[in-house]
């Protein structure tokens, strides 16, 4: 019968089994600001964790995969810095010569008040100190500054310790990611192994099986979604460099890597309205005019990424509509903060493949007690 399917053990395994994803769910919450370490390296590690599993086959050791792969990000990412560290720069220091134009010459303030209501401008300028945004835009020397930071750091640690520590705190999170990332990318078999060795024999079985739908949907997801979000980050800067858009090409990268939680990219759009007015100013151009064409950029990059980039590459597995991935993005970031807009996506179609094979499950069990519908 099927009323008996549901025995008081079984319930009691159920409600044991909610219990504790409460509770994995509430510790995770308070612990995200400790756990963010150990997230972003395993986040990191298990999307190159492929890379390194092919690469062992080949040189026969893990640590040799591990190094090989290691070396081949930091080469791929010092390249970049040298090739787009020195352009935005170069737009740091023209959007703080624009600011400062802004703020002293008297045509361009005429200007602005005809975009903005004179409250709202005079609010602006007295929340933010324009002028010395300006100035220290206009001063910023990313090597110089790093070279005199250097040369501070390794004689007088102790003193800088004592007066930079927010500094030190990032240099020290920078560091646990990395040393979490080497152990992680060379333990992950390991961790695998030992995951599933914790669980009791008589649901090994059900626990594999689970192990690997969350191994599939976090691994394409997070292996696809950066690749997407790399996509986009080129495709808005390539749009809005060729606008001319003040600090275009780091603003276009900046709102790609926002994509890696979907639409976050769009809470940029206020941003970019302020350097639309900057460009209307600088240019003449009337900024209805500049905002149809940001507008415009934003619009055909989303349309690329809904209808060409996510199908293509991230496939059917992750097709949820847009209302279903910002109610996915909005619960799971309220459960999980920061950690829960990573995970949204894969989480919650996770959830729905179980809730299927649940109901699954039920009508066979119904159709068990009652028999097959007869036909028509």
């Amino acid at each position: 019968m099927l009323r008996n399917a549901w025995t008081l053990d079984r319930v009691m395994r159920v409600v044991l089994i909610a219990a504790a994803i409460t509770l994995v769910i509430l510790l995770v919450n308070y612990l995200q600001g400790v756990l963010f370490p150990f997230f972003a390296a395993f986040l990191m590690a298990y999307i190159a964790d492929p890379l390194v599993n092919k690469l062992q086959t080949k040189v026969k050791h893990r640590i040799v995969a591990v190094i090989i792969v290691l070396l081949g990000a930091c080469c791929l990412l010092g390249l970049a810095a040298l090739i787009f560290i020195p352009q935005v720069i170069d737009e740091i220091h023209y959007l703080g010569f624009l600011l400062s134009k802004m703020i002293t010459d008297s045509s361009w303030m005429s200007r602005v008040e005809d975009f903005l209501p004179g409250d709202l401008w005079e609010t602006i300028k007295e929340q933010v100190s324009w002028q010395q945004v300006a100035e220290t835009a206009q001063s910023l020397d990313f090597w110089n500054t790093a070279q005199g930071a250097l040369s501070k750091i390794l004689p007088g640690a102790w003193g800088v310790i004592s007066k930079t520590t927010s500094v030190l705190f990032w240099f020290s999170t920078a560091a646990l990611i990395f040393m979490y990332l080497v152990f992680i990318m060379y333990d992950m078999p390991k961790l695998r192994a030992g995951m599933l060795s914790m669980i009791p024999r008589r649901y090994k079985r059900v626990a594999s099986e689970f192990a690997s739908e969350t191994d599939r949907f976090m691994g394409t997801y997070f292996r696809s979604q950066s690749l997407v979000a790399l996509m986009v980050g080129v495709l808005y800067s390539i749009g809005f460099g060729i606008m001319g858009l003040p600090m275009g090409v780091a603003f276009g990268l900046f709102s790609g890597a926002l994509n890696m939680v979907p639409y976050l990219q769009l809470t940029t759009i206020p941003l970019a309205l302020v350097l639309a007015i900057i460009y209307a100013l600088n240019t003449g151009m009337p900024f209805w005019e500049v905002a149809l064409i940001v507008a415009a950029i934003y619009l055909v990059v989303q349309i690329i990424e809904d209808f060409l980039l996510v199908p293509k590459v991230i496939g059917k597995s992750m097709n949820l509509p847009p209302v279903g991935i910002l109610l996915s993005v909005s619960i799971w970031g309220k459960l999980l903060g920061f950690l829960g807009l990573l995970v949204a996506i894969p989480f919650t179609c996770l959830c729905l493949v179980y809730m299927r094979k649940i109901q699954k499950r039920a009508d066979d069990l119904a159709e068990k007690e009652v028999g097959p519908a007869p036909e028509a």
